[in-house]
């Protein structure tokens, strides 16, 4: 049925590319779950793997508990949101510190209050003078009356909140990393389906946001909630369903990502990728040196199975690129191939080079191996660009494409994203049926400056419909105007001077100017093509033929056409105009 459903939705994209204009060699279509492509996802991965690049291990990752899968980093959509910050009291252990009168606690900040129930230390800075009596000593969890140390860690923020920060490990990026440096416990305290687990005592069963409320009116009931602020959240959901994520200890298969990012990185750094516009170098720059290992497992149903199977007999795991019969190790046929499936973008990043017949070294990959120009929009630069980038230095030793365009998004009127909740989606094939297609593909043309979104409106496309309408009558006026023609006349590819008599053919004046910002127009039209300046080359050709061609030179040369001005003028403008506007077109194309 999925198969069946892809055949529909995809032919129905190729379709609005083929009604687009898309001038594709639609024979080479391709799809990310092909069987030639299938085979070099498996090869990658056994490569990886057997290099030590791919590996399988306990981490922290992002999860979704209504997909029920992890996701990378790239997949939560992050928003800045209203939230509240916590001041949270845990109380110092007493036999531990002489002479007490009162109760001494000590004072973590955070915006999870439910995540406190798997706390296992509470982290200090080193050089913070108001806890540095306090390092080392033992502190009692409320709520749970689990004793967990404080510990000091020169990664703590001294002017966040309170200077003190929970630790927990196995529900946030960070404290996993911290715990992993001070050798503390892991303790999970939600399931998958983002409810409190029997580590969470008494709090097992609710859901993690009413947890959230249910322990605060606890502390507070116990005098150990000290104050509650307002604070902005970066809150992440996940990019499909938009649930918001948990960050949650999970056994996954990742990418170590640093040693396949260090030359990708070089490559655009020595200009053998380059970014237009450029700012966008930075972008990619500020991402991949602040890479992560890369989750690449998914709890999906469909998608590139991964090639590893366990042994129930040893628990080795076999990798390999041909489904295996026996375990790699002990020989037992009792093996299990692995449920989850990889990340799309896994695929996604070899397609410069598997959808040309990689590994095997075909004609194709050899003749269309680095390709040129890679078209895009920034939201996809680390999803896709990044990791095509990564994956092409790794298996081919070159980088996949030596241009990288950004080209803007198209928004509303209003400079909205179009969104069919919204009601604000143009849609293309309405509006080419409406105006035209060349109408509207001159217009996201003329409309595509560097750094800045389209706000597509209707009024736009109608007046280049009517730019279209110029044109047709221009085409229409100069052919009403060769019925008489000179069946001599030379129509070549380019302007030469007829021997007629005098030397000069009969070129006149207005002849003259108008090859003149012909050639001139040329110029402008390639260096905007070649530079990625589409507006520039767009406006430059509208310019020319409605403003020079159209309002001045068709204009001046009537008399001539009418023959006013003897037979050589008129064969002359008859050939000027009739070669000028064969260029025009040619551009315009």
């Amino acid at each position: 049925r999925v198969w069946k459903w892809k055949e529909e939705s995809g032919g129905t994209i190729i379709n609005q590319l083929k009604r687009l204009g898309a001038s594709c060699d639609w024979s080479r279509l391709r799809f990310t779950m092909d069987k030639g492509l299938s085979s070099a996802v498996r090869e990658v991965f056994v490569r990886l793997y057997n290099e030590g690049l791919i590996y399988r291990g306990d981490y922290i990752i992002n999860w979704c508990p209504r997909c029920h899968t992890a996701l990378s980093d790239l997949e939560v959509a992050t928003e800045e949101t209203d939230g509240n910050l916590y001041y949270l009291e845990y109380p110092v252990k007493e036999s531990q510190i002489s002479n007490l009168k009162s109760q001494i606690t000590i004072t973590v900040a955070t915006t999870r209050p439910e995540t406190m129930l798997g706390d296992t230390a509470v982290a200090v800075h080193p050089e913070d003078k108001r806890y540095k009596s306090l390092i080392g000593r033992t502190i009692i969890l409320p709520l749970i009356e689990r004793d967990i140390p404080v510990i000091a860690d020169s990664t703590v923020s001294m002017e966040f909140g309170t200077g003190a920060v929970k630790i927990t490990p196995s529900h946030d990026f960070h404290d996993f990393e911290t715990a992993k440096r001070h050798n503390l416990r892991y303790l999970k305290v939600m399931d998958l389906e983002g409810r409190m687990n029997e580590n969470a005592g008494r709090y097992k069963g609710m859901d993690r946001f009413a947890c959230r409320k249910k322990v605060v009116e606890d502390l507070k009931e116990l005098g150990l909630l000290q104050k509650i602020e307002k604070y902005k959240i970066n809150l992440g959901h996940c990019y499909r369903c938009k649930t918001v994520v948990e960050p949650t200890e999970s056994k996954q298969w990742f990418i170590k990502i640093k040693p396949l990012a260090e030359p990708a990185i070089k490559a655009v750094e020595d200009g053998k990728t380059r970014f237009i516009p450029k700012n966008w170098e930075n972008t990619y720059f500020d991402w991949m040196g602040n890479i992560r290992d890369w989750c690449i497992s998914r709890q999906i149903w469909w998608g590139h199975r991964i090639p590893a199977w366990y042994c129930e007999q040893c628990d080795y795991i076999t990798v390999s690129a041909e489904d295996p019969k026996v375990c790699g190790k002990c020989k037992s046929p009792e093996i299990q191939q692995e449920t989850d499936v990889l990340d799309t973008w896994f695929s996604s990043a070899l397609w410069p080079f598997s959808t040309l017949g990689w590994p095997g070294k075909t004609k194709e990959l050899k003749t269309f191996y680095p390709t040129s120009t890679l078209v895009t929009s920034f939201d996809i630069i680390f999803f896709w660009v990044a990791r095509m980038l990564m994956m092409g230095l790794k298996f081919m030793n070159n980088v996949p494409f030596k241009d990288v365009y950004i080209h803007a998004l198209v928004r509303d009127v209003e400079g909205q994203k179009m969104s069919k909740s919204k009601g604000n989606v143009v849609d293309p094939l309405v509006m080419m049926e409406r105006y035209g297609t060349d109408a509207f593909r001159f217009t996201l043309a003329a409309m595509a400056a560097h750094g800045r979104d389209i706000k597509l409106a209707e009024e736009r496309i109608e007046g280049y419909r009517n730019f279209a309408n110029k044109i047709w009558n221009l085409a229409r006026f100069a052919m009403m105007n060769m019925e008489d023609a000179n069946p001599l006349l030379p129509i070549g590819d380019r302007f030469e001077i007829c021997p007629h008599k005098g030397g000069m053919g009969g070129i006149s004046l207005p002849d003259k100017w108008i090859l003149t910002r012909l050639n001139r127009t040329i110029e402008a039209v390639t260096r905007g093509i070649d530079e990625y300046l589409f507006d520039h080359a767009a406006n430059a050709i509208y310019q020319f033929i409605w403003h020079e061609l159209c309002d001045w030179y068709v204009e001046l040369i009537k008399p001539d056409l009418r023959g006013e001005n003897g037979e050589d003028k008129k064969n002359t403008a008859q050939f000027v105009l009739l070669n000028v506007l064969k260029d025009s077109l040619k551009l315009l194309h």
